[in-house]
C-alpha cells in the first residue's frame, strides 16, 4: 500500500494509521495547486512507475484526485466525501486549480462556495505559528459573510494539519481530504517497509516540517526519527 501528497500535510494520515505504507512525498513540485491540470496530470504518470507494486494508493492530495481517479487502484476517500457532504452548505478553501476545476461538486449534492487560500495552504504546510495563521485569516476573511454555510471544507492535507485551529476559528463543522481517506482507509497486509518516506525534493525540508507537527502531536517521541529517503531518478530529467 502506498499514499501519495506533495508536502508535509502527509503526516495526517501517519497520525492515525502507522501500518505497512510506503509514503510518497512530491515535494519538488508542491503544491499541485500551482500548476494546471495538463502539468498535474504529467507529472503523476512520470511518477506512477513507483506505485507499480502497490495494489492500494491513498491520495492525499486534492489537486491530484482528477488524476488518479481512473487509475486503478487509487483511493481518495469518495464514499466519505459523498456521505459527509450530504445535505450541507459548504464552503471550500483551495488552491486555485482546486477552484477551476470545482473538483468538490462530484461529492455534493448542494451548491459548493470555494474560495482560493494559497498564503493560508503554504502557511499550514511551513507548520508557522497559529497567531500568523489567524493574521492571514483575518486578512482573508474581513467582511466574510459565513452565515449560510454549515461546514468549512479544507481541501488541502496542509490545512488538516491545523483542522484544531479552524474549528475554532470559523466555529463551523470542519471535514477535510484527510479525514475522508482515514475514514474510508481499510489496512490490507503487505510485505513493504515499514513508514518509509521517500521525497523527490529536499529530505531536510520535508523532515524539519513534518517533525514538528508530529512531536507537537506527540506522535514523534524523544529521539525517534522519520525514515525519509530520496526517490533515486537515475538522473532522468523530471516533467
Amino acid at each position: 500500500m502506498a499514499v501519495f501528497d506533495t508536502g508535509p500535510g502527509i503526516v495526517g494520515l501517519y497520525e492515525y494509521k502507522k501500518d505497512l505504507l510506503n509514503y510518497y512525498i512530491d515535494d519538488r513540485y508542491e503544491y499541485y495547486g500551482l500548476y494546471d491540470r495538463k502539468e498535474v496530470s504529467n507529472r503523476i504518470e512520470y511518477l506512477r512507475k513507483f506505485f507499480k507494486k502497490d495494489k492500494k494508493i491513498y491520495v492525499l492530495e486534492f489537486d491530484a484526485i482528477n488524476s488518479f481517479k481512473n487509475i486503478k487502484g487509487a483511493e481518495f476517500g469518495k464514499e466519505s466525501l459523498t456521505k459527509n457532504l450530504k445535505n450541507q452548505s459548504v464552503l471550500c478553501l483551495c488552491s486555485h486549480l482546486t477552484k477551476m476545476e470545482r473538483t468538490l461538486d462530484e461529492f455534493s449534492d448542494t451548491e459548493i462556495d470555494y474560495f482560493e487560500v494559497p498564503l493560508l495552504i503554504n502557511a499550514c504546510n511551513d507548520q508557522v505559528a497559529e497567531e500568523i495563521v489567524e493574521l492571514i485569516c483575518n486578512e482573508y476573511f474581513k467582511d466574510f459573510d459565513f452565515s449560510k454555510y454549515s461546514m468549512i471544507f479544507l481541501a488541502s492535507s496542509g490545512l488538516h494539519l491545523r483542522r484544531e485551529f479552524f474549528r475554532d476559528y470559523f466555529k463551523r463543522d470542519i471535514f477535510t481530504n484527510v479525514d475522508a481517506v482515514i475514514e474510508d482507509y481499510k489496512y490490507e497486509k503487505e510485505n513493504l517497509i515499514r513508514d518509509y518516506f521517500y521525497v523527490t525534493g529536499s529530505k531536510m525540508r520535508f523532515y524539519s516540517r513534518a517533525e514538528k507537527y508530529l512531536r507537537d502531536k506527540k506522535v514523534l517521541k524523544d529521539r525517534q526519527l522519520l525514515n525519509v529517503s530520496k526517490i533515486n531518478f537515475n538522473n532522468k530529467k523530471s516533467p
